[in-house]
């Protein structure tokens, strides 16, 4: 995109409405890592560090996981500068106790770890295997550098691009059809069949805490987290077997006590009701999944095709 292009793109979207801003941002998402990835490509080829087995080298793993942040970034900053958010709006101030309800929300996440486990049982009677996902090795300062690629980075970026900008368009839904909504873009939006069903639960409940507290801020603490807990476990292989059942039934709690303090005791109002549909409503949620269409497709015909390929 050159410069010119991207300024009558900007002047668009400053007079986008929200919902047609956060579909552009979606399909973006979908679209601009494809677009650095064959640059990156590129320049491994003609640098000549593309040698036999360059894929299983770390500094590639590291710039396979570097690269859809990037473009997070990209898309964040764009926005921000076509006033569709602001660095004020993100950072605006936030009560502790959404910080507070964002750990105990992740604890409980946790003990969803199954349904993960289950639909992976059901996908391997139809043939298919997940290889994992190769990380860069974490021995030593190594995991340092892991926690910042695969934690830090994805919490912060994912968070804004997802909670921040794509949360928005999904308001005229009201708040039961948004947060769903985000849960399964959410689990598109990561393209691996084998975390479809946690990521689906992720998203939603990333969604409904983002949509009291007002500020995704909250929502990457949990994303860390989660990130963060499964690459301690992988890396110090931690067997949780003797303590599973106690830990299994503290963690349901922490889910059900977070979600009913959300869903029946914050006081906060509430995202604008479906039920009260007016024409501009319905137009809004047009917008978004016309301009989402892109986003949307991609993502679906690449989640098909990794489950194609395990199979």
């Amino acid at each position: 995109m050159n410069e010119l292009q991207e300024k009558k793109l900007s002047k668009m979207l400053s007079g986008a409405n929200v919902a047609q801003a956060s579909g552009v941002a979606y399909s973006l998402a979908s679209v601009l890592p494809v677009f650095l990835v064959f640059v990156f490509l590129m320049v491994v080829a003609v640098t000549g560090l593309g040698e036999d087995g360059f894929m299983e080298t770390d500094w590639y793993r590291y710039w396979s996981f570097l690269i859809p942040q990037l473009s997070s970034f990209f898309i964040v900053a764009f926005f921000i500068r076509a006033k569709q958010t602001s660095v004020k709006e993100i950072f605006r101030p936030v009560s502790w106790r959404y910080f507070l309800i964002a750990v105990v929300l992740q604890i409980g996440l946790l003990s969803l770890e199954e349904l993960n486990t289950w639909f992976l049982e059901l996908l391997g009677k139809f043939g298919y295997q997940d290889d994992g996902i190769a990380v860069p090795s974490m021995e030593g300062f190594g995991f340092v550098g892991v926690l910042l690629v695969i934690a830090v980075l994805p919490a912060i970026f994912e968070e804004l691009l997802c909670r921040e900008l794509l949360l928005k368009g999904l308001k005229p839904f009201g708040e039961t059809f948004a947060v769903l909504l985000s849960g399964v873009l959410f689990a598109l939006f990561h393209q691996n069949p084998a975390q479809t069903v946690y990521q689906f639960c992720c998203g939603a409940t990333f969604a409904l805490v983002a949509l009291k507290a007002n500020s995704a801020l909250p929502t990457m603490l949990s994303h860390f987290l989660n990130n963060a807990f499964i690459l301690i476990a992988t890396k110090y292989a931690l067997d949780m077997t003797a303590i599973y059942l106690p830990f299994l039934i503290f963690s349901g709690c922490c889910l059900l006590g977070s979600l009913s303090y959300l869903l029946f005791f914050d006081r906060k109002k509430r995202v604008e009701d479906r039920g009260t549909e007016t024409p501009n409503t319905l137009l809004k949620k047009r917008d978004f999944f016309l301009f989402a269409s892109v986003g949307i497709l991609v993502y679906v015909l690449t989640w098909i095709s990794v489950l194609l390929s395990g199979v």
